[in-house]
């Protein structure tokens, strides 16, 4: 199966400008953790929600103190990409092996198309059919003594 069956096409985009705080605003209201940035219709970074608690400190009742920074200034630069006709177990090796948990799908041309994050993969293996195995047969033998050498 390709890239272009699995990813994400509603995929929402921030700019190099926006502030770290407004961007972490957008994550968890959308519920995501991953946000490209865009900048003239090209793939420039991605911004991760561990991006932003690397830039962040915390109160002492736990609510974030974001920096003055923008996306731009935190963001994952030149993050690892994909064709949308990769297949997906390229991407989950990709994914793997980069430690890495969202992988933009991109043109030739480095404009974003989709996305595929761990999530999408996850639910990808969920879909499959389950395979039957045959029953193995196994007879028991009971042995009361050991043998004896001759």
């Amino acid at each position: 199966m390709k890239a272009r069956k699995v990813m994400r096409l509603e995929v929402t985009t921030v700019p190099l400008e926006l502030s770290v705080e407004q961007a972490h605003t957008l994550m968890l209201k959308l519920g995501v953790r991953h946000l490209p940035v865009v900048s003239e219709h090209k793939l420039v970074g991605v911004l991760s929600d561990r991006d932003v608690l690397l830039a962040c400190t915390r109160n002492a009742d736990g609510t974030f103190l974001y920096p003055n920074l923008t996306v731009g200034e935190v963001m994952t630069l030149s993050p690892e990409v994909a064709g949308p006709d990769v297949h997906v177990a390229q991407l989950a090796k990709k994914m793997v092996e980069g430690k890495i948990d969202a992988l933009p799908i991109v043109s030739k041309d480095n404009e974003l198309l989709g996305l595929v994050t761990s999530t999408d993969l996850m639910l990808l293996l969920t879909e499959m059919p389950s395979e039957t195995e045959p029953m193995l047969s196994y007879q028991i033998r009971r042995v009361d003594t050991l043998p004896t050498r001759a």
